[in-house]
């Protein structure tokens, strides 16, 4: 086989795997976080497992709400559990609405790293501030 058809098959094969990972990698769904409005919540419930502590104040309530909001928080990464898994002391929040139930998210830190889990929607990340400001409730 001479030089310009082993560059040719190297090339191609090259492509195949560039096509492959591009369709492993970019097509992957992209999840977004949903919080509840403020104004619908009753209140909200954060526990640990030693800890829980109802918040009912409407400026409490604003306040942790628009600090989980984020800019748009969007991630790859699906929750497909009820509740986190492989982490130690998660925090929940169980917001609970005026007529329509409840909501629930979990914060956490995992290999130093801050997140926050919307069972069955996304897992992303947030920064210190953010689970500190969040985790003071319960620690």
């Amino acid at each position: 086989m001479n030089k310009r058809k082993r560059i040719i098959i190297a090339l191609t094969i090259f492509l195949i795997i560039i096509g492959i990972l591009f369709f492993l990698f970019m097509s992957r769904e992209t999840f977004t976080f949903s919080l509840p409005i403020s104004e619908d919540l009753v209140s909200i419930s954060i526990s640990n497992k030693t800890t829980q502590k109802e918040i009912t104040d409407k400026t409490e309530i604003k306040d942790i709400v628009n600090r989980l909001e984020g800019n748009g928080r969007t991630t790859k990464k699906e929750s497909i559990n009820d509740s986190p898994v492989n982490v130690e002391d998660p925090i929940k929040l169980e917001f609970c609405f005026e007529n329509t139930g409840t909501s629930v998210i979990y914060m956490y830190i995992k290999d130093d790293r801050y997140y926050i889990e919307q069972p069955y929607n996304g897992i992303y990340q947030i920064t210190y501030d953010e689970y500190n400001s969040i985790a003071k409730y319960v620690i």
